[in-house]
């Protein structure tokens, strides 16, 4: 029998004047830049994988919010 994966919390992303929209995911703050598709923390780009998931989330949550 296989686990189940452990759930991250993902709340409401909230957009800025840049249009940057900070995200919350796994209780850390990222910058996500939904034009390029880049993924940042602290102004450092995201590994590719974790990007990914992270735009994956986002990308159900607007989906939800919609």
């Amino acid at each position: 029998m296989k686990a189940k994966a452990k759930q991250r919390s993902a709340r409401k992303p909230r957009m800025n004047p840049y249009g940057m929209i900070d995200f919350n995911f796994g209780d850390t703050l990222y910058q996500i830049d939904p034009t390029r598709r880049k993924v940042y923390h602290r102004w450092v780009e995201v590994e590719t994988a974790k990007t990914s998931l992270i735009m994956g989330a986002y990308s159900s949550t607007v989906a939800v919010a919609k």
